[in-house]
């Protein structure tokens, strides 16, 4: 299989150095093409439509949770109800959730069938979850 997982993390502003750090490792696989806003948005762009574009072009969502990011607000808001309104568009192998928790905090209800990964199991944890998504 030679196309490439596109894989859009989501983040809450309080996290970006969490969601950047991880982004440089998975640009590191070549298997994948992560997308961040703050790595991929370019000056003098509309953010926000280059952000829900993003999230349509992906196959899978990187989510992650955290207490900084509950309760949803502002864009991390829009964003996720966005992922949310895509899984009941497309079909499992079209579009896939992937929940990344970084600390104990309980995952909203309307995620919780969705697979999670823990951060405190590194990295490694997370491109493991995304090969299995991508069916290697």
């Amino acid at each position: 299989m030679n196309k490439k997982l596109h894989v859009f993390i989501s983040h809450c502003a309080e996290d970006r150095l969490f969601a950047s750090a991880l982004y440089q490792e998975l640009k590191r696989e070549d298997w994948l093409e992560p997308w961040l806003d703050m790595e991929n948005l370019e000056p003098g762009q509309d953010w926000a439509f280059e952000i829900l574009k993003a999230i349509h072009y992906a196959n899978v969502a990187l989510v992650c949770f955290s207490k900084n990011a509950l309760p949803l607000t502002g864009f991390f808001k829009r964003e996720t109800s966005q992922i949310l309104d895509l899984t009941r568009d497309r079909s499992e192998e079209e579009y896939g959730i992937l929940l990344l928790r970084l600390d104990e905090t309980p995952i909203p209800a309307e995620f919780a069938k969705y697979p999670s990964v823990e951060a405190s199991g590194g990295n490694a944890a997370v491109v493991e979850a995304l090969r299995r998504k991508r069916g290697n």
